[in-house]
């Protein structure tokens, strides 16, 4: 028993020594700034990828950028896709004149995202607000036509019953 107590009074001693006068504290002070510095990074780092999709104000650009985010689920969009898009933007949206400027701003804004979810989560407000019911509805329909161009797309339709609920529209039963 007596030895134990000595063990254990000796850890105590030195852990105590190395925390006063071997620098213990400030070590722990400093892997806390550095865990609390890699948080703050992080949080930029996402702001910073987000920045393209907050600049959208036009809610018919970022349904082009849904469309086109939609069609690359499975891979790259193919040329078909991008037509249909593009015939989208014609005839629902009105760019005649300025699709090829709208088309390439959609085009490298979608190249920056990382999913369909994070630019629905960021647009979704707008089309919330900004969007009437049956104009929700109709983009709704745009996004699933895209999404059933090419198979599969289980997947694309799954993403979009889940935006479904977030701009205002009640999921399908």
């Amino acid at each position: 028993m007596p030895i134990i107590v000595m063990i254990v009074s000796g850890l105590a001693f030195w852990t105590l020594y190395w925390f006063v006068q071997m620098g213990g504290i400030q070590h722990l002070q400093q892997r806390k700034k550095q865990r609390e510095d890699d948080a703050k990074r992080a949080a930029a780092k996402e702001q910073a990828r987000l920045a393209p999709l907050r600049a959208v104000d036009d809610p018919r650009d970022a349904a082009a950028i849904l469309m086109l985010l939609i069609a690359r689920a499975n891979g790259d969009p193919t040329r078909e896709h991008i037509a249909l898009i593009e015939g989208k933007l014609r005839r629902v949206f009105g760019f005649e004149r300025e699709l090829t400027e709208r088309m390439t701003q959609a085009r490298y804004i979608a190249q920056q995202t990382e999913s369909f979810e994070k630019a629905a989560g960021v647009f979704a407000d707008m089309f919330r607000t900004r969007l009437t019911g049956d104009e929700r509805r109709e983009l709704v329909e745009m996004l699933e036509e895209v999404a059933r161009h090419e198979l599969p797309y289980e997947q694309q339709i799954e993403a979009i019953l889940v935006f479904k609920p977030k701009i205002g529209l009640a999921p399908a039963v």
